[in-house]
């Protein structure tokens, strides 16, 4: 049982069901049912896998050689199954495009740009890669994922939603992954500095870096209040809860971290990867 939930959670499995789930959740908030959306949820499945499993792949700088560490060893121990996923991740995404609408394809290229260039050196300042460039790393992450589980939905769906209101279901969406990602920051903040990745947790430290979390998912629950007041309720409660849990998990993880005693890799992977799901079972469901 351990060594399938280290397989889930390290083989980037876990993150990609979220990403593909929260996809479908969204697609029900403009009421289009999920098998209707089930090519774009394979798509984003699959997408995700592949580039998730490319950055773990690709022998990076410091930040990815970190040695001690669980994860670390558990990938240099499956590297081929690192690279069946990848390949597997691609042309799954490939056939899945034959289900999408083209509009769709077409809204993909820029944040499927940006997840590439993630990993992979694409800027000529130093052979970079983007997220080496300063304090772009967690930012490009929660607005890719926005971009891809909120607004692709919409544009598969083709709802009639007006600009202000996707602007802020996608605004609320990249709070609260922001929210969730703040914390690898914190945990990756010794390995980032070894690779000469600047992030957030670098500049403020441990503590600021989780109380700015908890604030992005304070702003996120009173935004989906917000938006039932002013009669936006497209999954308001399934928003809030889910903001309220990552809540919770902030504040346990900061504490953590103030006694020295850090989470291990369940509370990132099996805690905070894990509310992508919930909510999107939340939104499911509602």
């Amino acid at each position: 049982m351990k060594r399938l939930l280290k397989a889930l959670i390290f083989s980037n499995v876990l993150v990609a069901a979220g990403a593909g789930a929260l996809t479908l959740g969204s697609g029900h908030l403009w009421g289009t049912p999920a098998g209707e959306l089930a090519g774009l949820g394979a798509l984003v499945f699959c997408a995700t896998l592949a580039v998730y499993s490319l950055d773990r792949w690709v022998e990076g700088r410091g930040e990815d050689r970190l040695a001690g560490s669980v994860r670390h060893v558990w990938l240099q121990g499956h590297r081929r199954t690192m690279s069946a996923l990848i390949g597997v991740g691609l042309i799954g995404a490939g056939l899945s495009l034959w289900w999408v609408r083209l509009e769709t394809v077409l809204a993909l290229i820029p944040p499927g740009m940006v997840s590439v260039g993630y990993s992979l050196p694409v800027l000529v300042w130093r052979s970079a890669r983007l997220k080496d460039v300063p304090g772009f790393k967690t930012p490009a992450t929660a607005l890719v994922w926005a971009a891809v589980t909120c607004g692709l939905p919409l544009v598969e769906s083709g709802a009639a939603v007006s600009p202000q209101v996707a602007a802020w279901l996608v605004g609320e969406r990249t709070l609260f992954i922001y929210a969730l990602t703040l914390p690898f920051d914190v945990r990756d903040l010794q390995s980032d500095r070894l690779g000469g990745v600047l992030t957030l947790a670098g500049r403020l430290g441990e503590a600021r870096c989780f109380d700015i979390a908890q604030v992005a998912a304070s702003v996120v629950v009173l935004s989906a209040l917000l938006r039932g007041l002013c009669g936006v309720a497209f999954g308001q409660w399934a928003t809030a809860l889910a903001s309220l849990a990552a809540l919770g998990l902030l504040l346990a993880g900061k504490r953590r971290f103030a006694a020295r005693r850090p989470p291990g890799e369940l509370y990132y992977a099996g805690g905070l990867d894990g509310l992508i799901l919930v909510q999107a079972l939340l939104l499911l469901l509602g």
